[in-house]
């Protein structure tokens, strides 16, 4: 716990920003999972990331199901520790057509009511796996509804999966985007999901370029939510090679985000997942992306 230490007794700063941050600056940050008998939290694990490749300013955070306050969720912590906060959470027993309908709106009250300004959510991030997208625009714009009656300092927009935005991919493929947009007077930002096992430039590839093209027009922030390069199965070694085109994948995807400015929030996943560690242990790899973070809103 020595190194904790040193990260929490930094003079981390209050939240600052205001209006700018997320929309007229790049809001860089991460997720992360703490690593298994560690004895750290989540929290604590994304402020040693915050010293090897920050700064990051943003931390998202998940709740498996709609927690019943800001201050038992997941991201209870992160207005003490100075970080800014996307919080995403799925309502009771994923029921959407439930939440679609108000069977939740006393809680979802409640947890909004709780939430200190300024926080970004969303509710059932990466909403293709699970539902039609009339059932997801319906559920989205009630819950936004809900949301902003309750507390309209929160920012609350959906996120996508990018598995499912690319034409030439038949079987996984959304169909009309527009019967999973539920409008800009439901959303004030928009966010995608987005994952490279193979290290590649994520802008020139053909769901992040058909997600971007939809929601350009739109006129709302655009955010990449997750964003992940080149992932390690259990027992595999890196390859320099593939570690080299991360390097260059994020440098590539950093000088697009430079000149199209409605990308207003990065989130590196720093973490492991089912398909195995997407984490950047090298320091070549953490290097690319402190480059992505100085670049961004300052903390």
């Amino acid at each position: 716990m020595a190194s904790l230490a040193v990260v929490t007794d930094r003079d981390r700063p209050t939240l600052r920003g205001g209006a700018a941050y997320a929309t007229r600056c790049l809001a860089v940050g991460a997720a992360v999972t703490a690593d298994a008998g560690s004895g750290l939290s989540n929290l604590e694990t994304f402020l040693e990331a915050d010293e090897r490749m920050g700064p990051l300013t943003i931390r998202r955070s998940f709740d498996p199901r709609l927690p019943p306050s800001f201050g038992r969720s997941a991201a209870a912590g992160d207005p003490g520790a100075g970080v800014r906060t996307f919080v995403s959470w799925k309502p009771p027993d994923g029921d959407h057509r439930g939440a679609a309908r108000g069977r939740y709106d006393a809680q979802i009250t409640a947890w909004a009511r709780s939430v200190p300004a300024g926080v970004f959510a969303t509710s059932f991030h990466e909403p293709e796996n699970d539902m039609t997208g009339p059932e997801f625009v319906a559920f989205q714009r009630h819950v936004h509804a809900v949301v902003e009656a309750a507390n309209p300092g929160i920012h609350w927009g959906p996120v996508y999966m990018a598995y499912w935005w690319d034409p030439a991919e038949p079987s996984h493929y959304i169909g009309d985007p527009a019967q999973w947009w539920p409008g800009e007077e439901h959303a004030d930002f928009v966010g995608l999901d987005w994952y490279g096992a193979d290290p590649e430039p994520m802008t020139a590839s053909p769901s992040f370029r058909h997600w971007y093209e939809f929601m350009e027009p739109t006129g709302v922030p655009l955010f990449i939510t997750e964003y992940g390069q080149y992932v390690l199965r259990e027992g595999e070694r890196a390859v320099p090679a593939l570690l080299q085109r991360r390097v260059e994948a994020i440098r590539a995807d950093a000088a697009w985000i430079a000149e199209h400015p409605r990308i207003r929030m990065w989130l590196y996943w720093q973490g492991t997942g089912r398909r195995g560690d997407w984490r950047l242990h090298d320091e070549a790899s953490r290097a690319a992306w402190r480059a992505v973070a100085a670049t961004g809103c300052s903390p």
